[in-house]
């Protein structure tokens, strides 16, 4: 119902002169949708059925690793373990019900592909503004994207290699029957055949993780857009022309109520989010530090392949860190723009009611704009060397009592 192919729109300045302006964008909503879509989860689909069975999977998964997280509860190093994993799909399932259920969200796809169909530059400078943004946004979907997936597959296949190993040395050796995630079985399953169902019965757990970064991506996709959106508005009142009087009122007008359009949609998207980048900021800081510690005591085994797993790992938890942080950056300065705009443009040559006006986006602009976790922290380079300095105390703990 909402899937807007790619098309080509021309642009009419006031120059009369025409500019093609391709819809780029738009694909990266459309690879989110197919993601998503596999297991019911894309919001404008009326696939319950699918997201039924697929929540209930993912809820007997839970259930099974929280369930491995008590048994194993008094040994330090076990726990550890299993909290990499456990504190991931948790936040995952989190993330899930978020996407398909929030109707605020869907309001801002809507409202976001909108825009991107009906987006007019006025000039080239406009579009090569925006499409800086559509290109970064890119960037981290299809770096992120397949970063996640050769981590998870190292994960999954890992006990794989032990298991063959295992029985040409050991035949019936119950130690190798070793399923990727930890997850307490119910069942025997020291044998061969009980064994080999119960890991293909896993496999849907690498879509999951997918599915947790293509909701990072969606994020990232929609706070980008409000960053060109406001950069382009800023653009735009800085090199403002005083054409007739009227034309001008009507002009500054437009500015206000793109600014307020653009200050709901980044409200928006806070109060979507803002719950899950909590966990994300804690589960990730957890993980990170989890993982540098695994990679350290891998090193010194010389168990390479675990090693290569934590490694990812690691990397991943950072690179996700980092990407908030730098979205966060982002949508704070372009909102300063705006206001520096307001004050470097001709103001003073304008008439009194185009002056107020301005002035109305100067206040508003004081107000910054943010993206939080959980309303008390705001996402930041310079916040960002504070959640390193926290994964890192976090290892040194580990490091001390493992």
């Amino acid at each position: 119902m909402y899937r807007l192919k790619r098309s080509t729109i021309f642009a009419e300045t006031k120059s009369g002169k025409n500019y093609i302006t391709d819809v780029g964008h738009e694909d990266l909503f459309v690879h989110l949708e197919r993601i998503f879509s596999v297991g019911g989860i894309w919001p404008f689909e009326r696939t319950y059925v699918r997201f039924a069975i697929y929540i209930l999977y993912f809820t007997l998964y839970l259930v099974m690793a929280y369930a491995n997280f008590y048994e194993v509860l008094g040994d330090l190093e076990l726990m550890v373990m299993n909290l990499v994993e456990t504190v991931a799909y948790t936040i995952t399932f989190t993330i899930v019900w978020v996407i398909r259920c929030s109707d605020l969200l869907k309001r801002i796809i809507i409202v976001v592909r909108q825009d991107m169909m009906e987006r007019k530059f006025e000039d080239p400078e406009e579009k090569r503004i925006y499409y800086n943004y559509n290109y970064m946004s890119k960037i981290f979907l299809y770096g992120s994207i397949i970063g996640m997936f050769i981590t998870v597959i190292l994960l999954y296949f890992r006990p794989l290699m032990n298991f063959s190993i295992s029985n040409q040395e050991f035949n019936n050796n119950t130690g190798s029957f070793v399923l990727p995630y930890k997850i307490h079985m119910f069942f025997d399953i020291t044998n061969t055949r009980t064994y080999v169902l119960m890991y293909l019965y896993l496999f849907p757990m690498i879509y999951n993780s997918i599915c947790h970064m293509a909701a990072i991506c969606l994020l990232v996709i929609l706070v980008f857009h409000i960053c060109g959106e406001l950069s382009i508005l800023s653009y735009r009142i800085k090199n403002v022309q005083a054409y007739s009087r009227d034309a001008l009122v009507a002009r500054i007008r437009s500015f206000v109520q793109m600014h307020l359009k653009l200050i709901w949609m980044a409200k928006s998207v806070d109060n979507t989010f803002n719950i899950v980048l909590m966990d994300e900021l804690f589960g990730n800081s957890i993980i990170l530090a989890i993982s540098m510690y695994y990679v350290l005591i891998n090193l010194e085994v010389s168990e390479l392949a675990t090693c290569c797993t934590f490694i990812f790992f690691a990397i991943i938890a950072l690179v996700m860190l980092y990407g908030y942080c730098l979205i966060g950056e982002q949508l704070t300065q372009q909102c300063i723009n705006v206001l520096d705009a307001c004050y470097q443009c001709n103001w003073y040559e304008m008439p009194l009611n185009c002056k107020r006006s301005l002035l109305i986006c100067m206040i508003r602009s004081q107000i910054m704009l943010y993206l939080t976790a959980g309303k008390f922290y705001v996402f930041s380079l310079n916040g960002f060397t504070d959640i390193i300095k926290t994964s890192l105390a976090y290892l040194s703990v580990l490091r001390t009592l493992l």
